[in-house]
């Protein structure tokens, strides 16, 4: 009788070999490593932008989060800073994730978001165990942009005022009313004044032998003694 023993080196068909999934889970995606991130832009009398981000998770099915580990993600895609290039150092030690890190787009390493480029992105990843490296690869992941553009115009707020402000407002006699047109960021575009009742006006002279300074309408001036203004 005959035996033969298989070859060590006997090649499987593909659909039997195994991947490792590793790489980037978002809030809100189905797919590994695939995701967008919605930035917003006005126009208007606010022009601006709004940056936005996206929450997610380092994953690996090779080598799963336990006691003591964390794992370090580099994005050394090329046009990014590389003095450090940009990176997130997490926790990977319960579940099957790391602790959540906020991804934006951005060209250099910042404290507060792991920045990545629009388009395909380049990572490093290193796992560790009591600070030794137990694992590490490389991956990549491809971050869409939406970008939304809405109009934004200033906000209209009215409230009563007085030219003369050394006067208190319940005597005084000029009162007008101020239109203010400001921004989101408190960025004042224009003001604009209405008389009450345009027969009515504030003159102040100086009567008193020494010259006076006033505000007025929140600007300093100044009187020498007979003169109004």
């Amino acid at each position: 009788m005959t035996f033969f023993l298989a070859s060590s080196t006997a090649q499987f068909p593909p659909e039997l070999k195994s991947s490792a999934d590793i790489g980037w889970e978002f809030v809100g995606s189905r797919e590994l490593n695939k995701a967008s991130i919605q930035e917003i832009e006005y126009d208007g009398e606010c022009p601006g932008k709004d940056s936005g981000s996206i929450k997610a998770w380092f994953t690996s099915s090779k080598t799963h989060p336990a006691s003591k580990r964390r794992v370090v993600v580099k994005n050394v895609t090329r046009g990014l800073e590389s003095d450090p290039y940009p990176y997130t150092d997490r926790e990977y030690q319960k579940g099957k994730s790391s602790e959540g890190t906020q991804i934006a787009f951005g060209t250099k390493h910042r404290g507060s978001n792991f920045v990545v480029m629009e388009g395909e992105n380049e990572f490093q990843y290193e796992i560790k165990e009591n600070k030794k490296v137990i694992d590490s690869g490389s991956f990549t992941a491809i971050i869409d942009k939406k970008l939304d553009v809405r109009r934004r115009d200033a906000t209209v707020t009215k409230n009563s005022t007085y030219f003369n402000s050394a006067v208190d407002l319940n005597v005084c006699a000029d009162i007008r009313t101020k239109t203010a047109y400001t921004c989101p960021n408190n960025e004042i575009l224009r003001s604009i004044f209405e008389p009450i009742n345009p027969e009515i006006s504030t003159i102040i002279s100086n009567q008193m032998s020494g010259k006076i300074v006033y505000l007025l309408n929140g600007n300093k001036h100044t009187l020498r003694p007979g003169e109004a203004g």
